[in-house]
């Protein structure tokens, strides 16, 4: 997909080499999956449009919502809430380690992608942030 500015890291060194260090405190992640993704705002738009074009075939799969054993119905697929705003299907994935919160939101029927990182950041504030420019950006 071309996201050449972005890796796995599991360590041992708290981050890989050429990234921009987080808090020393915290040590590197356990997994490749919770807080081992490294990447970029850039490439974090290429996976998004990736998304938007199915170009790895894979979006229907990651985008239907699940339900419960019960038929219950879910507002959360493979990775991503599902929502709605204004009669649009919103995708959004969120995700933080350390002092880095992350959002990624797509909106396929109007063509809109949308990063949020917010560095030095352990609040939620990045989901008040992304709801505000949604509603902008949408309006």
């Amino acid at each position: 997909l071309g996201m050449t500015s972005s890796e796995f890291w599991a360590g041992p060194q708290p981050h890989p080499p050429g990234a921009a260090p987080l808090d020393p405190a915290d040590p590197p992640p356990l997994s490749i999956g919770d807080g081992g993704l490294w990447t970029t705002a850039e490439d974090l738009l290429r996976w998004a449009a990736a998304l938007d074009a199915d170009r790895l075939g894979i979006t229907g799969i990651v985008q239907t919502p699940g339900r419960l054993d019960d038929g219950t119905p879910l507002d959360y697929a493979w990775g991503m809430g599902v929502r709605e705003r204004d009669g649009l299907r919103v995708y959004r994935h969120g995700g933080g380690y350390a002092d880095l919160r992350a959002m990624l939101v797509r909106v396929p029927e109007k063509g809109l992608d949308l990063v949020v990182l917010a560095l030095r950041d352990r609040t939620e504030r990045r989901i008040a942030l992304t709801d505000r420019l949604l509603r902008a950006l949408l309006a």
